[in-house]
């Protein structure tokens, strides 16, 4: 019995001292790109026709965003479901620092690129004519 309860908890310590390694919070892994808010910025990033919409030229314009603050907003932003399990689907992207807060208001539908359909800055409002 003792021999049993050793061979178990061995064990046992080798998976905790796993999942600890695997799962330790370095700099050199992301390992939360499973989630569903990095899947959606994924999405967003692949989705060429969007990226080169005269919509997010824009706001970008407008705002005065550098392409790195852009490429960030759509690595890094927060991610809030506007109407979760909705046709189409709105998702609202966040991202703030000392002097911005931006957030994106996108639509999509099945089967469609997205689109974009507000960008405004929380901490600065200007009122960009970019409707489309």
């Amino acid at each position: 019995m003792l021999r049993r309860l050793r061979i178990y908890f061995t064990g046992f310590g080798l998976g905790l001292i796993a999942v600890y390694l695997i799962f330790s919070k370095s700099d050199d892994r992301n390992l939360d790109i499973w989630t569903p808010s990095q899947r959606i910025l994924e999405d967003i990033r692949n989705d060429s026709i969007f990226q080169e919409s005269k919509a997010l030229d824009c706001y970008q314009n407008c705002l005065k965003l550098s392409d790195d603050y852009m490429k960030e907003l759509w690595t890094e932003g927060k991610t809030k479901s506007l109407n979760p399990g909705g046709d189409p689907y709105r998702y609202l992207i966040s991202m703030a620092n000392d002097d911005k807060r931006i957030e994106a208001e996108i639509e999509w539908q099945k089967g469609n690129s997205r689109t974009l359909i507000t960008m405004r800055d929380m901490r600065n409002p200007i009122d960009c004519n970019c409707d489309q």
